[in-house]
């Protein structure tokens, strides 16, 4: 085999293991992704307080993918999440964050409400009975 083939596969292989190693990097939890969730999580709790639902779901659903064990930013999530109607994902949301943080006195006020709400929803959406 001549050696300017061998050298062209050396240096491929060696460019595939860095491209390889660079995305490993990429999914690798830095000091970066905190701070990221940070600021979409303080956006998106100003977007709901100015009653810009959809847009303060969307900045959570940012900051749950950047730190997804947040309880706060899970907690942040389902109350969005039942502003705009997506009940069976606050659910899920509020459920997460009571098993990562079940003190949390904040999350647990919220999940009686929601709870509270939900049950009411799920009454109202029953079955009704027609009289004959």
């Amino acid at each position: 085999m001549p050696d300017f083939v061998r050298q062209s596969r050396r240096i491929l292989a060696t460019s595939v293991l860095f491209a390889f190693a660079v995305s490993l990097a990429g999914c690798a939890s830095t000091p970066g992704d905190a701070a990221g969730a940070a600021d979409q999580k303080s956006y998106g709790a100003k977007m709901a307080q100015k009653g810009f639902w959809r847009e303060a779901l969307f900045r959570f659903e940012r900051a749950s993918k950047l730190a997804p064990e947040d309880p706060e930013i899970l907690n942040n999530l389902a109350v969005a999440s039942e502003a705009v109607g997506e009940t069976a994902r606050a659910l899920a949301a509020y459920k997460r964050a009571l098993e990562l943080r079940p003190d949390d006195a904040r999350i647990k006020r919220n999940y009686a409400r929601f709870a509270e709400y939900y049950t009411s929803l799920q009454r109202a959406s029953g079955p009704t009975v027609t009289p004959k």
